[in-house]
């Protein structure tokens, strides 16, 4: 018990140095690009276009959630891509349907919590027993609130999961087009060898380490409930805000890239909070809102290879008028988004601080010990 303290502490510490936050600025933008953020940015459209010219308007936030898989798996061969792409489509449409069954059966605050936190955690493990890169388990999150939000009977449940899936079948067929449309062009029937080795998914399962992966999936899982109890023990509106900031911070490797996501997370809704606050304030309609989540969540992209705290500074505002669309905002819910927020990030690296093994700790001695 005392070695534990001695080792929060010193976690506890790292946090609050000029060195902890050391590079939380530094973004190299040779290494942006255009293809992945306009692929992501045409899936969006196409479900979105399609909602509100076919009077689904309520549900297209949903569609466009799914269609988010596209902005998954950026650095894998198309042929490893498409499998996991498969399990993500399946997976963001059964956390909003998990979700939308919370709200269609009037699940009380502490069952939703516990539920949308246990789902943080099969997620992140998910993403890391399968080596998925990309915006991580909390999509999954901000899907199961969406759809608790909006479901109050088994037809809203349906239509949730319906549209979901439809936006992730076309949001896995813009994450491969430059594939699939190779694969078209072979006419004459010649065939290629595929470039990439492909592992079957079980395999990669298998070869997980399964019980280091269960630990910090469970911190994460711990977080996101600790967070949602503080928020609402502190009167915040949004309690399951600060579960995300807290997955948010976590679903990284490693306790400094905990530090260092939870501040660039809050720098980023700070300004991200004050460009939604502008922006719900205005009456942009149906399709206003739609451009504007556009531009938000191709620039999201377009950040998110260079500096997470302008991911967060595009998301932000993108995730507030997503949430918008079927509920509406006040101004005001950009300040609560923050302070929820701050709350998640706080609860987060304390976790991960008391939880922290020696072989990191030893790493930040080191570190400090070099400056």
């Amino acid at each position: 018990m005392t070695r534990r303290l001695s080792h929060g502490y010193v976690a506890l510490a790292h946090a609050v140095t000029p060195k902890g936050w050391r590079g939380v600025l530094r973004g190299d933008f040779r290494k942006a690009g255009l293809a992945v953020p306009l692929r992501v940015g045409v899936a969006v459209t196409l479900v979105f276009v399609a909602g509100g010219v076919f009077g689904h308007r309520d549900v297209a936030g949903f569609a466009a959630l799914g269609a988010l898989v596209s902005a998954f798996c950026r650095p894998d061969p198309y042929p490893v891509r498409a499998g996991r792409l498969a399990v993500l489509g399946i997976g963001i449409t059964a956390a909003i349907g998990i979700g939308a069954v919370l709200g269609a059966t009037g699940s009380g605050v502490v069952v939703s919590t516990l539920v949308i936190s246990l789902l943080a955690g099969a997620a992140a493990y998910l993403m890391w027993a399968l080596h998925i890169v990309g915006p991580g388990a909390v999509v999954f999150v901000f899907g199961a609130v969406g759809g608790q939000a909006f479901a109050h009977d088994a037809g809203d449940v349906v239509r949730a999961v319906t549209v979901t899936a439809a936006g992730a079948v076309l949001g896995a067929v813009a994450a491969l087009a430059p594939w699939l449309l190779q694969k078209l062009r072979r006419a004459d029937g010649t065939t290629q060898p595929e470039t990439a080795r492909r592992e079957p998914l079980r395999v990669t399962l298998t070869r997980a380490p399964h019980r280091a992966l269960l630990a910090r999936s469970a911190r994460i899982t711990v977080a996101g409930a600790v967070a949602a109890a503080a928020a609402m023990g502190l009167g915040l509106d949004h309690p399951m805000w600060a579960a995300m900031g807290a997955v948010a911070a976590m679903q990284g490797v490693g306790y400094h890239v905990t530090v260092h996501r939870g501040v660039q997370r809050l720098l980023g809704n700070v300004g991200g909070g004050v460009l939604a606050a502008g922006l719900l304030a205005l009456p942009l309609g149906y399709w206003g809102a739609v451009v504007a989540i556009i531009v938000f969540q191709v620039a999201a992209e377009v950040a998110s290879t260079v500096n997470y705290a302008l991911t967060s500074l595009a998301v932000t505002p993108m995730a507030l008028l997503l949430t918008g669309l079927g509920s509406g905002l006040a101004p005001g819910a950009a300040v609560d988004r923050v302070f929820d927020t701050a709350v998640g990030i706080v609860v987060g690296i304390g976790v991960a601080a008391i939880t922290i093994s020696g072989a990191e700790v030893e790493h930040l001695r080191r570190g400090a010990a070099a400056v």
